[in-house]
């Protein structure tokens, strides 16, 4: 079989595969998060937000913004703590406290 008949035939089944993908996960929510940091800070984000500090001045929309672009410091979080996690983050302008509980999440800035 010469290289053009291959070819075809691998850029065809790859355009049909993307194709296939593109209808699958259209309009769907879908993250690739490798990272033990970012898997830590999309779980936090995708659930009830509870602020515990005396600003009030602090949007929801906002906070969930600082703390996606945050990083979660492991070695002063304590992960497997019962019945809910406690990650520290640090952010550009901010530290946070964060108790990971199955449905809420409770946020206090530092």
């Amino acid at each position: 079989m010469s290289f053009l008949k291959r070819l075809y035939y691998y850029s065809t089944g790859f355009i049909i595969g993307i194709v296939f993908l593109f209808f699958i996960f259209n309009g769907k929510r879908t993250s690739c998060n490798y990272g033990p940091s970012a898997r830590v800070l999309d779980n936090i984000v995708s659930k009830e937000l509870v602020v515990k500090s005396n600003f009030d001045s602090i949007n929801t929309d906002d906070l969930i913004d600082i703390i996606s672009k945050g990083k979660v410091i492991f070695n002063k979080s304590e992960p497997n703590q019962e019945p809910c996690g406690v990650y520290f983050i640090e952010s550009n302008s901010k530290s946070f406290v964060i108790t990971n509980c199955k449905e809420i999440a409770t946020v206090e800035i530092l």
